[in-house]
């Protein structure tokens, strides 16, 4: 019924929709039933009774019905929205006067819906009614029981596994964002997705809503995400190589620490270290998330994680530009690398969104031997590997390797134990495995003829435990490194106080490289001296970062104002004492808000 929209399809892409749309609704079936499911295997005999069975039956049959009811309501609705309808469609209608006028007014519009729905009916209740009177009450041995009671601790095991999407250690229960791995392109993702999934998985869960700080004209002028590019030297098409870190806080990396301990800090990361030296270091380097997630559409795309993440909303199918997706209208190869399972975190079906051809995991990796045991191939390998692989690659490429040894359990291969600090915990130990494996991996690159024309970028995902009392504040939970390296480019080779934040990745690289089109990030070009450099990130509220200070949020009205550097254990709230400046910074961060909600809202995240 809404074929139109989606035109372009060939038989490879009707595979892949249905092989995913039948994960959804494996687990929106599940979801629905699962009360049902739980008061059908209680092993007693009381299920057997006419008036248990007929409640669980008449649940049955009302939350089937109200799903299919939902999903029939898509079929209209979704030539409005584009998108399968969440949870949050009920808060969309919730202050309209005139709510039984517009249901009527629809009912009479789309009369046809109704006969439809009855015609979906008929097989529910048919179905059921043919299947309840199949069910004969066994003789209740002691054998039967057993069994029973065997059923009603095994089916929990496939239920979860359903609603997963499978039955792998690192998997979580699958999200909207997952369906990215079935398709081409983000307008298909309705195709695979169900309306009863997406409502089920947003309930309690509070998506955006509409700013308006300030008016249109007035808002592009305190903050605007369209960048423009004025430059008249040609696209240089160069290599660019994204390295992300897991867990890599700025606390355990001595060259930013080298106060710390009355000058006695060494910190775990001795090659970074070296690195930071030799390329464009930034002293105030702020991630925009805490989570795993939250790096990728950060760093990739420069959108931010705000009170969610941004891939567990229904946004991440909004159409979007990213780093992957212009350099590779460039001619640019694109690849992402990442150790783990394949359906780890949902990058597979992120980077499959925002113009990544070649995915490569564990399951490419094919060596098991080099499992870790619990999230993937251990760094060292698998940054050789990197190496290898990209080293075949036809120039110019675009690549991204997210590294996984650094995470919690923090073990390290039986040959390295014992072989690095490991501090005041055990994360520092994995960090210093890690960095020895960057460290590997450089050196091999070193030896490859696409090195000295690659830009490097390394940052952190997010921070993660902190010991040191400074680290244990609000801007010290989100600091990471960021660096600029390239091999043969000097010009690189400095450290400035600039405020550097991960979002400022895609708009850095793509000026580095000349790129003169409009493109939307929420971040900046850092290469260039201005005084408009700042951070925001979200974290117990936004908090903006310009300057020497930060400015923290409390829903929309400003609630403290520190001087992060010069008070970095954030002691005295200035938000009285410098009024004018909280007046400014506050404008700031409500702008940036504002563009954020009101782009993701509004499908406005590319250039028109």
């Amino acid at each position: 019924m809404n074929d139109s929209h989606f035109s372009n399809l060939n038989f490879h892409d009707w595979i892949n929709i249905i092989k995913g749309g039948i994960r959804f609704d494996v687990a929106a079936i599940l979801y629905t039933n699962a009360l049902f499911i739980v008061l059908r295997i209680i092993p007693f005999p009381f299920r057997f009774n006419r008036y248990y069975r007929r409640t669980s039956i008449a649940i049955y049959l009302t939350l089937n019905s109200l799903m299919l009811a939902f999903s029939e309501m898509d079929i209209i609705y979704f030539r409005f929205t584009l998108r399968r309808s969440t949870w949050m469609i009920f808060s969309e209608f919730s202050n309209e006067q005139n709510i039984s006028g517009i249901i009527l007014h629809s009912l009479i519009d789309y009369w046809y819906m109704l006969p439809l729905f009855i015609l979906l009916l008929i097989p529910l209740f048919i179905g059921n009614k043919v299947i309840e009177n199949a069910i004969i009450q066994p003789t209740y041995t002691r054998y039967h029981h057993f069994g029973n009671i065997g059923m009603f601790f095994m089916v929990p095991v496939f239920i979860v596994g359903g609603v997963r999407g499978d039955f792998k250690y690192t998997t979580r229960p699958i999200t909207m964002s997952n369906a990215g791995e079935y398709v081409r392109s983000p307008d298909v993702i309705p195709l695979v997705l169900n309306t009863p999934f997406c409502m089920i998985r947003t309930i309690q869960q509070q998506f955006y809503s509409k700013d308006s700080f300030f008016t249109a004209e007035n808002l592009d002028k305190i903050y605007s995400p369209v960048q423009s590019v004025s430059t008249i030297q040609p696209f240089k098409y160069d290599n660019v190589v994204v390295i992300i870190l897991e867990s890599f806080g700025r606390e355990s990396v001595g060259f930013y620490n080298k106060h710390l301990q009355v000058g006695q800090y060494k910190g775990y990361t001795p090659f970074l270290d070296s690195l930071l030296g030799e390329g464009h270091a930034f002293t105030h380097s702020f991630a925009n998330g805490r989570k795993s997630i939250d790096a990728l559409p950060s760093v990739l795309m420069g959108i931010p994680a705000g009170e969610l993440p941004f891939v567990l909303t229904p946004y991440v199918s909004n159409k979007t530009q990213s780093l992957p997706s212009i350099l590779k209208d460039q001619g640019y190869i694109t690849s992402f690398f990442h150790g783990a399972p394949n359906g780890s975190m949902g990058f597979k079906a992120l980077v499959n969104l925002i113009g990544v051809d070649h995915y490569f995991g564990k399951d490419e990796y094919s060596h098991d031997d080099d499992f870790d045991g619990t999230w993937g191939i251990w760094d060292e390998p698998f940054f050789q590997y990197f190496a290898h692989t990209i080293n075949g690659f036809k120039e110019p490429f675009m690549t991204t390797i997210f590294s996984v040894s650094s995470h919690e359990p923090f073990k390290v291969p039986a040959a390295y134990t014992g072989k690095f600090p490991k501090g005041d915990h055990p994360l520092r130990e994995a960090i210093g495995y890690t960095d020895m494996s960057l460290r590997k991996f450089f050196d091999t690159a070193k030896k490859m003829p696409w090195f000295k024309h690659t830009l490097f970028v390394i940052t952190g995902d997010h921070a993660s435990i902190s010991y040191q009392p400074e680290y244990k504040t609000p801007w010290g939970e989100m600091t990471v490194p960021v660096l600029f390296y390239h091999p043969s480019d000097s010009s690189l080779k400095k450290t400035d106080d600039k405020i550097v934040q991960q979002i400022d990745v895609m708009p850095t690289v793509l000026s580095y490289l000349h790129y003169d089109k409009p493109f939307v990030s929420f971040g900046r070009n850092v290469l260039i001296s201005d005084s408009s450099h700042f951070a925001v990130n979200y974290h117990n509220g936004f908090q903006l970062f310009q300057n020497h200070y930060m400015l923290q949020m409390n829903g929309n009205n400003p609630s403290a104002l520190y001087d992060y550097i010069g008070d970095p254990f954030l002691k005295t709230n200035l938000i009285h004492k410098m009024p004018v400046l909280g007046d400014s910074m506050n404008k700031k961060v409500k702008a940036f808000i504002q563009q954020y909600h009101n782009r993701l809202i509004d499908n406005n995240l590319v250039v028109h």
